[in-house]
């Protein structure tokens, strides 16, 4: 079963609006910035629908090349395209009476978007290859990291689709605008992977616990997962000290006054820092895996690679 920690008024807002939109199988659109923990919201609305028994299947649209999506969505049958030897049902099939969920839908090229439009609308596609039409008895859930508004003036994002999901909006904020929501975060994850890593608690400081509460992160709750396990790997059984936060020493907090840059500079610092920051414990996660690290990470292998590029790192680091 999901849980989604928090004891803010924001967090308690949006359990309140899970609850509401899991009783029908209204369309809903889940927005906020990267790392705030989307999926979550998703999967709690359908483990409270009447669907919770039934298969929730997401769909990362951000690592779905244009000339797949409707093999990957609707399947295909023998024979449809050179290399179709057996019959395969697509993602829409395996959510049959549960929840699709679209995750990163803004990355979804026009063209798809067309074709998604009409399985939302109609609950009914067509496998490749196949003539006939099929129906899906499901439940969708849509969800954006990027303001579909604004991809709506841009062109980048058709309105019908985006008014046929947005019936019920649930936008979830940055960590940085429910602060309280930090510490039993903070706490829920130290004892989660102490358990998981067979390793002795970590206390924090006074000051400790105050750099973590007051500090911005620009990762969300994804970056204050990978800080406590972080943590737990270099000072387990041992009381935690401002200093022992290597991660936050480069990063200005949002409380101490910095007048010598502009904000844009700030935020590319604090951004860049972030980044490196996660893709050197991923690849040590993974072993110096690539690929792995990419798909653990949510982002299409090309993309990582550019990333590790653009700051120098290798496999190793």
């Amino acid at each position: 079963m999901t849980v989604v920690l928090g004891r803010s008024a924001a967090h308690r807002g949006l359990l309140e609006l899970v609850r509401r939109a899991a009783s029908t199988d209204v369309e809903v659109l889940i927005e906020g910035p990267s790392g705030v923990g989307k999926e979550l919201y998703a999967r709690l609305i359908h483990e409270q629908s009447r669907r919770g028994s039934y298969p929730f299947v997401p769909v990362n649209c951000g690592t779905l090349p244009a000339d797949l999506f409707e093999n990957e969505l609707f399947g295909h049958v023998n024979g449809a395209y050179t290399g179709a030897s057996a019959q395969a049902g697509g993602l829409v099939a395996a959510a049959q009476n549960g929840t699709l969920f679209f995750d990163e839908i803004d990355a979804l090229p026009l063209g798809s978007q067309v074709k998604l439009l009409r399985l939302i609308q109609q609950h009914e596609y067509r496998q490749l290859g196949e003539s006939k039409l099929r129906t899906v008895e499901a439940r969708f859930i849509a969800a954006s990291n990027v303001d579909l508004v604004a991809a709506l003036d841009e062109g980048r994002f058709r309105s019908d689709l985006f008014f046929r999901l947005c019936v019920v909006p649930l936008r979830v904020p940055p960590l940085r605008e429910r602060r309280e929501d930090i510490p039993v975060l903070v706490d829920h994850f130290f004892a989660r992977y102490a358990a998981e890593y067979g390793l002795p608690p970590v206390a924090l400081s006074p000051e400790a616990r105050d750099r973590l509460l007051y500090y911005d992160w620009p990762g969300n709750v994804r970056e204050l997962e990978n800080c406590a396990r972080f943590l737990l790997c270099t000072r387990a059984g041992a009381e935690v000290q401002v200093a022992d936060l290597p991660l936050l020493q480069v990063r200005r907090e949002s409380h101490r006054p910095h007048h010598a840059e502009t904000f844009q500079a700030a935020k590319r610092r604090v951004v860049e820092a972030f980044e490196r920051a996660y893709l050197q414990e991923s690849l040590l996660e993974h072993n110096g895996n690539i690929a792995a690290a990419a798909r653990a990470s949510g982002k299409h292998r090309r993309a990582f690679f550019e990333l590790m590029r653009r700051h120098g790192l290798t496999r190793h680091g």
